[in-house]
């Protein structure tokens, strides 16, 4: 009865004005309709970023990077978000320009994320004879070394050992020191430490790049 009393009295003023009133209805539903189709903006994640291309150990300074935001579902969480954290560290392997900078990026325990809990990084002396081009940041090798029984022959030091970084081999190096040898990082097991620590020589390591 209430709902005919309100038809009744209000008619003359929604016929009136029955093009704005549909012209209302007709907007409210399009801004309806666009919330659903429209996802609202996620919450972002502030990360460091490399400004220009960065190669293998390279010590970071603050003109080395910037700080910018990702989406969170794009964001990982070993990515780095604090400058203090990145100033003086030394990269494991070359990066990109504009490329997010993780830990795993960098030469330190980050380095081991995702190896067994009984692996730890060494460096590693190569020959002077190895081709470092061929070598890249998670290959897998077994590390030979010289024996000292007198007829010359080799010996297996380490087996299936994973390159975790290729530091640069120029005078800027944390490797360089007047050595014919270079080094790269590994992760190895350690019992396979402790072969490569009683082995070490001035002519460095053979290494065989594995499948």
């Amino acid at each position: 009865m209430k709902n005919l009393e309100f038809l009744h009295k209000y008619y003359p003023l929604i016929v009136r004005y029955r093009r704005s009133i549909a012209a209302t209805l007709a907007g409210l539903g399009t801004l309806i309709a666009l919330s659903i189709v429209i996802p609202s903006p996620g919450s972002q994640t502030k990360v460091l970023v490399a400004t220009g291309a960065l190669s293998a150990g390279s010590t970071l300074t603050a003109s080395d990077f910037t700080q910018k935001t990702l989406p969170d579902d794009l964001a990982w969480s070993t990515l780095q978000a604090e400058p203090t954290e990145l100033v003086g560290r030394v990269l494991a392997h070359s990066i990109a320009a504009n490329q997010p900078i993780s830990s795993s990026d960098l030469i330190g325990s980050g380095l081991l994320t995702g190896l067994p809990e009984n692996y730890v990084a060494v460096s590693l002396p190569v020959s002077a004879t190895t081709s470092a081009s061929l070598l890249n940041v998670g290959n897998v090798i077994d590390v030979y070394g010289s024996s000292n029984d007198g007829f010359n022959t080799g010996i297996l030091i380490a087996s299936r050992a994973r390159i975790l970084a290729i530091p640069s081999s120029g005078k800027s190096s944390m490797f360089s020191g007047g050595s014919t040898t270079s080094s790269i990082i590994v992760g190895v097991d350690s019992v396979a430490a402790i072969s490569i620590a009683g082995n070490l020589s001035n002519q460095g390591f053979t290494i065989a790049l594995l499948p």
